[in-house]
């Protein structure tokens, strides 16, 4: 991974405080179900699974996306060999185009997008809130079938 963007600014630059202050702004019911947050990552709980959903920003790539992650505090550990088995169920359910994932992250989305237009981050933050929650949809109903 270059520390460029595709437009030749370092992702040191990207201002990730700025930007998750904003996503704290705009969905503030997100601190509720909060069960970590980093730099460059926001983590949303399933506590019912021992899961997390991880929403995450990387402007060196130009994208933002949601990906199950790990969080051993949490008890959400080997997510991606639990969730291997239901992975055609759930994917079937998210109905994403083959651009819309990141290979090498499991069960993730993703939405390319110029990350360092600060006029972008309000969509940014409304897509991935939207995004884990579809994610959480499709995995919720797959293992309450299961």
């Amino acid at each position: 991974m270059s520390e460029f963007d595709f437009g030749g600014r370092r992702a040191s630059e990207f201002r990730h405080r700025g930007f998750w202050l904003l996503f704290a702004e705009r969905h503030p019911e997100e601190r509720a179900r909060l069960a970590r947050r980093g730099p460059w990552f926001w983590q949303r709980g399933l506590p019912d699974f021992a899961l997390v959903l991880s929403m995450y920003v990387a402007p060196a790539q130009n994208h933002v996306g949601v990906f199950f992650g790990r969080n051993e505090k949490f008890g959400a550990t080997q997510s991606w060999s639990r969730l291997e088995p239901l992975r055609p169920a759930i994917e079937d359910r998210l109905k994403l185009r083959p651009e819309q994932s990141c290979e090498g992250l499991g069960i993730n989305s993703m939405w390319r997008v110029n990350c360092f237009a600060e006029d972008n981050w309000p969509a940014m933050t409304d897509w991935l809130v939207t995004e884990c929650s579809r994610v959480e949809c499709a995995v919720t109903e797959v293992l309450r079938q299961g």
